[in-house]
């Protein structure tokens, strides 16, 4: 693997521990407040990271799925509470989706990488690598989100 994918790879493994930082102590009770009525609530969002760091693990040949992944899709509303996952199961799976990206990419090739990826799958230059770094810059957008959350919530913040 080059140098410049090499650190996606360990800014996937820091996205990691800035998730756990961010939801550390929060209890389950306070995943479902929203900031207002236009902003989407910490279940939605770590549910949102938890999917697309999936898809991560889907393009790299692994297999996930969930039987609540279309509540988190891009998009998607929020739902009636009861419909989600509680914050132990999203966790659960963020750890499993986690373990096959590392593992996924600590042997990527450069070959696999520069693979073209079909026109309609977002990517930074049409590649694999691509898909793949823009899904780890999307990921650190919402792990930031999360950790806004968890000091609007009131707990001290994840970093500082």
């Amino acid at each position: 693997m080059n140098t410049e994918f090499a650190t996606i790879a360990t800014m996937f493994n820091t996205n990691a521990q800035a998730f756990d930082k961010a939801i550390r102590g929060v209890p389950a009770d306070k995943w479902l407040f929203c900031p207002s009525n236009n902003s989407n609530h910490l279940t939605w969002i770590t549910g949102h990271v938890v999917v697309h760091r999936a898809f991560v693990a889907k393009m790299l040949g692994h297999q996930w799925s969930a039987p609540w992944e279309k509540l988190f899709a891009r998009g998607a509303q929020l739902v009636d509470p009861k419909q989600y996952p509680d914050p132990v199961e999203l966790q659960r799976n963020f750890k499993e989706v986690s373990e096959k990206v590392a593992s996924a990419l600590s042997g990527i090739s450069e070959e696999t990488l520069r693979k073209p990826v079909p026109k309609e799958q977002p990517s930074l230059d049409g590649t694999l690598g691509g898909s793949i770094a823009l899904l780890c810059l999307h990921e650190s957008i919402h792990v930031g989100q999360m950790t806004y959350l968890r000091k609007w919530l009131g707990y001290e913040p994840a970093f500082g």
